[in-house]
Parts: structure tokens; C-alpha cells; sequence
């Protein structure tokens, strides 16, 4: 199956699942996949938020400067270097 990645229904549609997925990290009604170390979180928190501003999805943004945040003061706690 070849994709139009040039189709703006398709561009749409990847918009708002992108959306909608950054939203649920602002709750607590999600988790990291399991085998995700703290690189592969901030290289992901990282590509979002380039995405994100790309796109002006302010509210995206925000969710994912806290979330990335949280994924530093966690490691900051885990190896005993919290700033």
C-alpha cells in the first residue's frame, strides 16, 4: 500500500492523532512503553516538540516541555544528579 504523504486528508488525520496523543500525556491515564530508556524518551519529547511548534500546536508544546521535565528531574533522582 503506497500512502500520498502529500494528501492533505492524510496529513490531517496524522495532525489530530498527534494531537490527541500529547493530550493524553498531560494526564496520568498513560505510560512510557516499557523497554523505553530515558534517551529514547527525550529523543521522542524532542522530535514532538519540534513537530509540535512546527505546526503551532501551543498547548502540545506545553505538555511536552513538562512531560520532558519529568523524564529529566526522574533521572536527575534515579542516578542522584537532581538539580
Amino acid at each position: 500500500m503506497n500512502l500520498d504523504v502529500s494528501d492533505p486528508a492524510l496529513q490531517n488525520f496524522v495532525k489530530e492523532v498527534f494531537r490527541k496523543s500529547i493530550d493524553i500525556m498531560g494526564s496520568n491515564d498513560w505510560e512510557w512503553p516499557p523497554k523505553w530508556d530515558t534517551d529514547r524518551k527525550l529523543n521522542f519529547l524532542n522530535d514532538s516538540l519540534n513537530y509540535a511548534n512546527d505546526n503551532e500546536f501551543f498547548e502540545q508544546s506545553a505538555i511536552i516541555r513538562d512531560v520532558t521535565k519529568k523524564v529529566k528531574d526522574e533521572e536527575g533522582s534515579i542516578s542522584g544528579n537532581a538539580e
